[in-house]
């Protein structure tokens, strides 16, 4: 038999069930990858940890154990392999219906019910009108960029006198815990930015004030929740010398900067590619809200069946996205939810609208893209990746796009210029209208949003409202 094979079963819904079996020999060599990992991390009387025989392993651990662990590492992988089988659009996690029976030797099955994107029927679109804003230009961005440039080219000149936050202090540390100096509390010629918040919190303060030559105990504490368990919330001394205080003298902004930095023959002729770049910046955000605008409006008016559990399901995840990308930022997601004064129940709650809104916009482009029967061709996904790269001669997309072939990347790729295509087809078809006119259409009140407002109170007792007097 082939290592994985798939058979699917349309459910209500939008759901779709996967019933997935996979070959012994795959499961066997899962169930090997497994009982080697817990070995690792088995303890047993007379072997090191780490050394315990896999087989023996095995026999403590039970074979139950054992292909639990297997299914829970490999199931992902399996899902994977079984969606590319099939022609189905999951739009969130599967779920596992119940726990798989294995009898070694044989295939295992199991069953998952899968999310999927549900149908659009997308009506008349041609000539739909949608409202489209005029580029903004933010005339302050000319100033603000060139305040980046002169610090970028700034200096650090030493000074004769106290320290103050902004400047920065050539020190050398030695860190203290109940008097003995502890691993990773020392350094020497340490530049510190005072007020860059580099150390814990409170040691920058206390080295303001300081000059050139000064010694001092700066008295902290470390954080309880700081990665070195050894140290947190512990207070702590560091015997800090001041080597130097520096300055930073920002670049004067005249012809010479612009020419011997940026390559410009004026400072005029900066500002003008400055506010030139931004004007052209400014038009393409633009064009991409007018875009997305026209796929709103025509979602708004298809005909989609989005259930609840996909719309709380998206919104979750929308959630999980922004969580790692605050922790990839050094931003701890619980946080930024207690400054929003949420939960993450209400948080994922609020994200419901947004939630519903990308399901509707997925269906609105995939229902395009079967109805026009698009294609992406070779060639339209390398000019993509040079648009995308800002890569004029295309020889850097042309390597990209190799790269994707050979990592598996090219499927996502295709999407991504199909899409692309059937919103080009959907803004072609689309008439703009100034923006003002286009909320003041929307904010008038018409019979279809009466009966909408009255399905809503479901029979709420107001009664019907109906326009004059």
């Amino acid at each position: 038999m082939t290592p994985i094979s798939v058979s699917t079963t349309e459910l209500p819904d939008a759901v779709t069930k996967l019933e997935i079996e996979v070959s012994p020999d795959m499961v066997e060599h899962s169930i090997k990858h497994a009982v080697e990992h817990m070995a690792e991390e088995l303890k047993l009387p007379g072997f090191r940890e780490g050394k315990v025989p896999p087989e023996l392993a095995r026999q403590k651990l039970g074979e139950d154990a054992v292909f639990e662990h297997a299914f829970n590492d490999a199931v992902s992988s399996w899902y994977a392999e079984a969606i590319a089988e099939t022609d189905i659009s999951p739009i969130g996690s599967p779920s596992l219906k119940d726990a798989p029976d294995y009898t070694a030797g044989e295939s295992l099955k199991f069953e998952l019910e899968v999310p999927v994107r549900p149908p659009a029927e997308l009506g008349d679109y041609q000539g739909i009108e949608v409202g489209r804003g005029e580029a903004v230009q933010d005339d302050s961005i000319v100033d603000r960029e060139l305040e980046v440039m002169r610090d970028r080219f700034s200096t650090l000149a030493e000074v004769d006198r106290p320290a103050k936050l902004g400047d920065f202090a050539d020190i050398n540390f030695t860190g203290l815990l109940e008097g003995t100096p502890f691993e990773g509390g020392s350094g020497r010629d340490f530049v510190l930015e005072l007020g860059s918040n580099q150390f814990i919190p409170g040691f920058e303060e206390q080295v303001v004030g300081a000059k050139a030559g000064d010694e001092l105990d700066v008295n902290v504490s470390f954080p309880d929740e700081y990665q070195a368990e050894h140290l947190a919330g512990k207070a702590v001394v560091f015997k800090v010398e001041v080597n130097s205080v520096k300055e930073k003298k920002l670049a004067e902004l005249t012809d010479e900067f612009a020419s011997e930095n940026l390559g410009y023959d004026t400072m005029q002729e900066l500002r003008d590619e400055i506010k030139t770049r931004a004007a052209e910046a400014a038009e393409k955000e633009a064009e991409n809200r007018y875009r997305w605008a026209v796929v709103d409006a025509v979602a708004k008016q298809a005909k989609i069946d989005v259930p609840k559990g996909h719309i709380h399901h998206r919104a979750h995840e929308l959630w999980q996205e922004l969580a790692m990308s605050l922790s990839r930022r050094g931003v701890d997601p619980r946080m930024f939810l207690q400054a929003q004064g949420k939960s993450e129940h209400e948080f994922i709650e609020g994200a419901e609208e947004d939630a519903e809104l990308t399901i509707r916009r997925e269906c609105v482009i995939a229902a395009l893209i079967e109805q026009l029967e698009a294609k992406a061709t070779e060639e339209e996904m390398i000019a993509a990746i040079a648009e995308d790269m800002g890569d004029d001669e295309g020889q850097a997309a042309k390597t990209q796009f190799e790269a994707f072939k050979e990592t598996g990347g090219l499927k996502q790729l295709e999407n991504e210029v199909l899409a692309r295509k059937a919103i080009d087809h959907l803004v072609e078809a689309a008439k703009p209208i100034p923006l003002a006119k286009a909320e003041a259409r929307d904010a008038m009140w018409t019979p279809e949003k009466g009966e909408a407002e009255q399905a809503e109170q479901q029979g709420g007792g107001e009664g019907l409202w109906t326009p004059g007097p």
